[in-house]
């Protein structure tokens, strides 16, 4: 009997012994876990969309995951603002042993990426930030990694839009005698392609006085069809250009409306505000608001075009 009892007890300390050993496994397994930091590779790092600067000239390239990679070259003037785009190049990529191997397949900017050649990078520094490369000549490249613009491609011209609160003035008139009318415009601007990371411009407040100013002086005939509204919208452009920094490349008319009351150019004004904390007084002739001189006949409107 007590043979079997010691047999008993040795069995049951084998198994709380195996038990325990799982357990401290377990524990340890999970410990190196956590204490393991993932990092991203190289090939993870690679994909993206690069800048490189020299000498007023900006090579762009995206990388892709699937192996592929194209780029477009820029050139800036002193003032760092575009005065040419110039050509495209495609090919594929690999990463083998530190070195970034670019095949070029197409290309019509062959001074940069020579057509159905191959170009050896050694990397010598790669994060989510830089990328420093070696070439065969041993020259060094600093390729920094840009943010592409929302809904564009980063090789694509980029041509940022600014947005612009609805104006509202009263249009100008030869006698007493004619009836008041109000000119409601909704338009935005298109800015000329901008430079890797080059800050968009804000609109100066001066600028919109300076166009309602010229609009105020405008007459039903100088806005009553689609080809003088062009007109209109051309020398609106060369207005605020002075206060863009010479950017606009087009004043694009989304909506036009000659209204024959202040209610309809309060409704467009409501219409065509993207958000009611924005709206702004639309003008009364050349001072610049609205709803004055309201003559209380019913409203009509004409629409003579858009742009």
């Amino acid at each position: 009997m007590e043979q079997q009892s010691i047999k008993m007890v040795i069995n049951r300390c084998a198994v709380v012994c195996a038990v325990m050993f799982m357990i401290l496994a377990g524990i340890a397994g999970c410990g190196s876990g956590e204490e393991k930091t993932v990092e991203k590779k190289d090939t993870d790092l690679i994909p993206g969309n690069w800048v490189y600067y020299k000498n007023r000239t900006y090579v762009l390239i995206v990388i892709d995951m699937k192996g592929t990679w194209k780029s477009s070259v820029r050139i800036a003037d002193v003032t760092s603002k575009i005065v040419d785009s110039r050509g495209m190049a495609s090919g594929i990529w690999n990463l083998d042993a530190g070195q970034l191997i670019l095949t070029v397949g197409e290309s019509d900017i062959e001074d940069v990426w020579k057509k159905d050649s191959t170009i050896f990078y050694k990397v010598l520094e790669l994060n989510e930030h830089l990328m420093v490369l070696e070439g065969e000549s041993g020259r060094k490249e600093e390729w920094k990694k840009a943010t592409p613009q929302p809904g564009k491609g980063a090789i694509d011209p980029v041509n940022p839009i600014v947005a612009m609160a609805p104006y509202a003035v009263n249009l100008d008139k030869h006698s007493s005698n004619v009836q008041d009318r109000y000119l409601c415009l909704s338009m935005h601007l298109q800015l000329l392609e901008l430079m890797p990371d080059q800050p968009v411009p804000q609109l100066h407040p001066r600028a919109r006085d300076a166009a309602i100013m010229y609009l105020s002086s405008l007459t039903y005939d100088d806005v009553s069809d689609f080809d003088r509204i062009k007109v209109q919208a051309e020398k609106v452009k060369d207005i605020l250009n002075p206060y863009m920094e010479g950017l606009i490349k087009e004043v694009v008319i989304d909506h036009v409306v000659v209204a024959l009351s202040a209610a309809k150019v309060e409704e467009f004004i409501i219409e065509h505000t993207a958000k009611p904390a924005q709206k702004e007084t639309p003008a009364d002739g050349k001072e610049g608001e609205a709803g004055k001189d309201q003559t209380g006949k019913e409203a009509n409107k004409e629409t003579p075009g858009a742009a």
